[in-house]
């Protein structure tokens, strides 16, 4: 049976549909492949397709150029170009807003940000062998270790320290006994960041800087792992906030917060997790830095603030968070999300608001996952 691929969906998986009209899901494919379905199986609702040929390539797609693409399971869409990587999800950032957010008209959306470097990753979960003194990833959708010497998306000094230093793995080989062996994989795991001069192992504090702001961080606790798109999100938040009083919830180790020190403005940073909390007192001092949960803390804040900016995880804003938000009645309220689907879900919970402006961040070329920001207005506001 052949198919034509119509449109990419949520993971960057190709859309098509069966003689009957049922919808049947085509991973690693692209819109407008002509695919020959050699055997799929019904799921809930949907087809899944685990075996196909590619009958006629789209003209976007290239041969990947890391040469454990087919077995790692760390880029499921390294086959496109990065331009193309970022303009591709757009595509599906806007299909999901009409579809789940059911908006009248889309926002304006300015063209995505991405970037044309290769080795652009600060940030790797490694795993160990310790009996083997190997390292790598795992194989997709496997706990298999895949030893590697290089991965093409990483910075240069991780690839260098670790992958093709022994060094490395003596030197912390007593931090992978103390943490232990993940039973599931039987292997030893460290979480990396890359700072400015040095590697940051699990809580090291190292310091990286971007946009001429050095912020303080540790590889355990979040920070965006492209340097390169990231000054790009940056401008689009100072750009859209408004007023003096800032709310910036879920707000780790104040990423957001540390672009408004010296202004002047008033800035509340609320994150529960003390580490970050620890970590942002030193990259934001001036700001209110809050340790609680975004709900909890809402429900007992009367305040007004001018712009609230929330970056919650990929499950999106707990109920009753959009409500609590709009109880401070901020003029705009900018939405950073990892997750357009949740993303999706939650805008219509903002009432009596409008979104206005939305961009594309491609963080992630290689893979499926994408940031999307959102600038949501006040109906009838003047500001």
């Amino acid at each position: 049976m052949q198919v034509i691929i119509e449109k990419l969906t949520q993971g960057a998986i190709g859309l098509a549909h069966l003689q009957n009209g049922k919808i049947l899901f085509i991973p690693g494919t692209l819109p407008g492949e002509e695919v020959l379905v050699k055997h799929y199986s019904q799921k809930k609702g949907y087809f899944l397709c685990e075996e196909f040929d590619i009958i006629k390539e789209s003209d976007k797609r290239r041969i990947s150029s890391c040469p454990y693409s087919s077995i790692c399971g760390g880029c499921d869409f390294d086959f496109v170009s990065n331009k193309d990587s970022a303009y591709f999800k757009e595509e599906i950032v806007k299909d999901n807003l009409l579809r789940i957010s059911k908006l009248e008209e889309l926002p304006h959306f300015l063209p995505p940000a991405y970037t044309d470097e290769e080795s652009y990753r600060a940030r790797a979960r490694i795993h160990v062998s310790l009996k083997d003194r190997k390292a790598g990833f795992l194989k997709k959708d496997s706990n298999e270790l895949i030893p590697i010497t290089s991965c093409p998306r990483l910075e240069k000094k991780l690839n260098e320290e670790v992958f093709l230093s022994d060094e490395f793995l003596k030197r912390y080989r007593g931090l992978m006994f103390q943490k232990g062996i993940n039973k599931k994989t039987g292997l030893a795991e460290l979480s990396l960041f890359c700072g400015d001069d040095r590697i940051s192992v699990e809580s090291e504090e190292v310091i990286r800087s971007v946009d001429n702001i050095k912020y303080h961080v540790s590889a355990n606790v979040f920070f965006q792992s492209n340097i390169f798109v990231l000054p790009k999100l940056f401008e689009f938040v100072r750009e859209n906030v408004v007023g003096n009083k800032i709310m910036d919830l879920y707000s780790g180790v104040g990423t957001f917060s540390a672009l408004f020190e010296g202004s002047g403005k008033d800035i509340i940073a609320v994150e529960r997790q003390k580490e970050c909390l620890r970590l942002s007192e030193k990259n934001a001092p001036s700001a209110k830095s809050i340790t609680d949960d975004v709900f909890k803390f809402a429900s007992k804040t009367k305040t007004k603030v001018d712009t609230v900016i929330v970056d919650p995880p990929r499950t999106g804003l707990d109920k009753g968070v959009p409500e609590l938000i709009m109880s401070f009645e901020p003029e705009r309220i900018i939405y950073v999300s990892c997750d357009s689907v949740t993303l999706s879900r939650d805008l219509p919970m903002f009432k009596g608001y409008k979104p206005v402006l939305a961009r594309v961040f491609d963080f992630y070329p290689g893979s499926s996952h994408v940031e999307t920001v959102v600038l949501m207005t006040r109906v009838n506001t003047t500001k």
